[in-house]
């Protein structure tokens, strides 16, 4: 019974495909696999086989970890190529990938999946980039965060997403929006493809400011200025924004 609860209360999280492997972005997961093979006519030793698949599968998520894209402009590579004390920090964090799964067959094949927790990875950028100051006093509304519906929209996917109100328009919500340590707990958003997703209720709270987005433009995700005012209005009562409380709903479009 409770594993039928849990697999109903399932939602099909956000994965962005890439070659080898993919980005979980409800589960903020890079995910890859590898395999060991036995050579043929030799004697099955599985702990060899295993390190072989995992000797392959280190590199393919440092090289993965590289392509995942950090802002609208910018990839985790270019952090890394920086020559500061940030990329040499997330250098240090690429080794924290785990395994997450081992399979073994009959026939002496070994399988691993392996996964590097973004926030973890990515923590030292988001620290450096956040720049928002914490709320004097408490929130004068009840706001608990924000749910941008960017259903049938071509949505870039990135860690630190930018909010802007309407092409031109001033931004809305960036990294910089963070206070530091709110960037040290979490990433500025969680992508789902159901509002009503348990990962959405736990980023976004209970008392969500929910809007629609209108467009993408260079990979920052639009809203007209109706809902952009209704953000800063929100904002303005609530450090909804300043923590990190926001979720960004994407997939098919829905509904007329």
């Amino acid at each position: 019974m409770i594993l039928l609860l849990v697999a109903a209360g399932a939602a099909e999280p956000v994965v962005e495909k890439l070659a080898g492997g993919q980005v979980d972005w409800t589960a903020l997961q890079l995910q890859a696999g590898a395999t060991g093979k036995p050579s043929g006519g030799m004697a099955v030793d599985y702990a060899t086989l295993e390190g072989d698949a995992r000797s392959h599968l280190g590199p393919t998520v440092l090289e993965l970890a590289r392509r995942v894209q950090f802002t609208p402009s910018q990839t985790t590579g270019d952090l890394l190529a920086a020559e500061n004390v940030v990329a040499d920090r997330l250098d240090d964090n690429l080794g924290s990938w785990e395994v997450t799964e081992a399979r073994y067959y009959e026939s002496g094949k070994v399988e691993l999946d392996g996964a590097l927790g973004l926030q973890y990875f990515l923590r030292p950028a988001l620290v450096a980039g956040a720049r928002g100051q914490e709320r004097e006093g408490p929130p004068t509304l009840a706001t608990t965060g924000l749910v941008v519906d960017a259903r049938g929209l071509d949505v870039r996917y990135a860690v630190a997403p930018v909010l802007r109100a309407s092409e031109g328009g001033p931004v809305i919500y960036e990294l910089a929006t963070l206070t530091s340590y709110a960037a040290s707990q979490r990433t500025p958003c969680v992508y789902v493809r159901d509002p009503a997703d348990p990962a959405a209720v736990r980023r976004a709270g209970e008392a969500p400011l929910q809007v629609r987005a209108t467009g993408v433009l260079d990979g920052e995700i639009l809203l007209d200025f109706t809902a952009a005012r209704a953000v800063a209005e929100a904002a303005s009562g609530a450090p909804f924004l300043l923590h990190g409380n926001v979720v960004i709903v994407t997939g098919p479009a829905v509904g007329p």
